[in-house]
């Protein structure tokens, strides 16, 4: 019999579900070969040890913590979806107005109006994306004026 497949018949040992015909085959391979046998021991003594292994319960003010700070986290990742999205409508709105000759002007393609759009839409969600970014590091970045990059 094979390595592997004693290793096999040692997995269905350990977790019980062997059948008496394979059991009897792992005291041949063992009587073969006697690591076979403290192989085994290691194997039901680490199932023992894994068995009886806890998670350490830990104290409700932990949990506490815990949640209040998933919900701060969501509801300020909401937001800032909300006040990006309402800024880049905002603008998009104003673009227009700016631009309404441009795009009631028959003369002017619909593949250059579709093209400005796209381009100014771009240019308004990168302005806004920008500040975002600016405005959230600079909370992080306390030290900068002393630290020199």
């Amino acid at each position: 019999m094979s390595d592997e497949k004693i290793r096999q018949l040692m997995m269905k040992i350990v977790d019980g579900v062997a059948s008496p015909e394979e059991e009897k085959a792992m005291a041949e391979a063992i009587k073969e070969n006697e690591k076979w046998r403290s192989e085994l021991q290691a194997f039901i003594k680490i199932k023992e040890v894994t068995e009886k292994m806890q998670f350490k319960d830990l104290p409700d003010s932990y949990w506490t913590g815990y949640w209040s700070d998933i919900y701060r986290r969501t509801e300020r990742t909401f937001a800032w979806i909300l006040m990006s999205i309402g800024s880049i409508v905002i603008l998009g709105f104003f673009a227009y107005m700016a631009l309404s000759r441009f795009y009631s002007d028959p003369d002017i393609s619909l593949l250059l109006k579709v093209g400005v759009s796209m381009a100014l839409l771009g240019v308004i969600i990168m302005v806004i994306s920008i500040l975002r970014e600016r405005l959230f590091a600079r909370k992080r970045e306390r030290y900068e004026k002393e630290v020199e990059r």
